[in-house]
């Protein structure tokens, strides 16, 4: 057995390897690792299939008169490095990177081969990069980042389209968190509401689901942060900063939120009551791909909801952050594409990205790839849309 990394999602599970006979046969989570303490999500134990797929190249590829190629590695290292040297003699910035999200040692490695190059350090691609979230933790808590919560010490949960038990940050940490949140104790239970226009795995392990129109979340969530100014909570905030949030939440009273919302009378008061009277109250934001206006409205008032409920944030941990926090915002990575087209660049490496895939037919990734002025070098493990425009896999 060997320890590892899972790298199927950015949360970076800690994993052991059966090895047999030079062949991993079977990946199970380790129980030493503090993300996921032995348990591992359907994406970590399918990444032993990726290793058998009869798909999975076999050796690199050089596209040749519109062919491809085998070769070996060693001749494909060659070519690379001829390409890179030749690259940096012209001048500064001529080699250009774009990576998946990659531990700190890779992240640094890679830093200081390209300044060797006399190029910029790589840029970080993902396709849920958490943008709306990030941009909330800038405005609110200044700092531009993905905090973890402590969803295990919290007596109640409230989630605006999280879904913790499938994709959202670290799905298989915040199960176990949920799992120990949630369990019975001395006969009671704490609660988990979910508000949500449809109802995901995680909603159907919610005990109530609130479910609204689609983008109503930000109206409850403000109509929440105004029901707890009305009972003086956030008596300990700054004066002007208490004013500002009685002055932008004064329309979000509670017929306004219900009949933007749509959800019950009931359970709303019912989530207004439990929310209130908690000692150790947590409310998450949106879910994964939510990077829309809507998005940013909602964790933004998730964030003051928060920060109003207990100003000392116990349950947001600012000092072990995810790492998926590193990667660049879509508009940097539409003009790092964008800039291919008259940027003076001789070499574009694509470390296990698809932007092919991932970003849509109008961002530009295609017609830029397409261009012949530079040499395309994708490190992939597959013959990926992204790969097959390359010049070498």
């Amino acid at each position: 057995w060997y320890a590892s990394t899972c790298r199927e999602c950015p949360a970076g599970c800690g994993i052991l390897a059966k090895n047999r006979e030079a062949r991993i046969i079977k990946i199970e989570g380790n129980p030493l690792h503090p993300i996921n303490k032995g348990k591992l999500c359907m994406r970590g134990q399918a990444a032993l299939q990726g290793i058998y797929n009869p798909d999975r190249l076999k050796t690199a590829m050089l596209k040749e008169n519109g062919k491809w190629q085998p070769l070996s590695f060693s001749k494909a290292e060659s070519i690379l490095k001829v390409r890179a040297t030749e690259a940096a003699k012209k001048g500064s910035n001529r080699v250009r990177m774009l990576t998946e999200t990659i531990g700190e040692s890779l992240m640094n490695l890679l830093t200081v081969a390209l300044t060797n190059l006399k190029s910029q350090p790589p840029l970080v691609f993902e396709p849920y990069a958490y943008e709306s979230l990030k941009t909330a933790n800038e405005k609110v808590f200044d700092l531009d980042g993905l905090v973890s919560y402590r969803m295990d010490q919290a007596d109640i949960l409230v989630s605006f389209g999280a879904d913790f038990l499938e994709t959202w940050l670290s799905p298989v940490e915040y199960a176990w968190k949920f799992k120990a949140m949630h369990a019975l104790k001395d006969k009671n239970k704490n609660l988990f509401f979910q508000i949500s226009p449809y109802q995901s795995l995680t909603g159907a392990n919610a005990d109530h689901w609130l479910s609204c129109r689609p983008g109503s979340e930000a109206v409850i969530a403000l109509g929440l942060v105004r029901q707890a100014l009305d009972i003086g909570k956030g008596k300990d905030l700054p004066k002007p900063f208490q004013e500002s949030l009685n002055k932008a939440t004064a329309p979000y009273i509670q017929d306004r939120v219900l009949e933007g919302s749509g959800i019950p009378l009931e359970l709303y008061e019912k989530l207004i009551i439990q929310l209130m009277d908690a000692r150790r109250p947590l409310v998450l934001g949106t879910s994964t791909g939510a990077s829309d206006l809507n998005g940013l409205q909602t964790n933004l008032a998730v964030n003051l909801l928060n920060l109003i409920l207990d100003p000392n944030l116990p349950l947001l941990d600012f000092s072990k952050r995810h790492r998926v926090e590193a990667a660049a915002k879509r508009s940097d990575i539409l003009q790092f594409f964008f800039s291919l087209n008259t940027a003076d660049a001789d070499l574009l490496l694509l470390n296990n990205v698809d932007p092919v895939f991932s970003l849509p037919k109008n961002s530009g990734v295609k017609q830029a790839l397409e261009n012949n002025n530079f040499f395309v070098v994708c490190f992939s493990n597959f013959m990926t849309d992204t790969a097959e425009m390359a010049d070498l896999v």
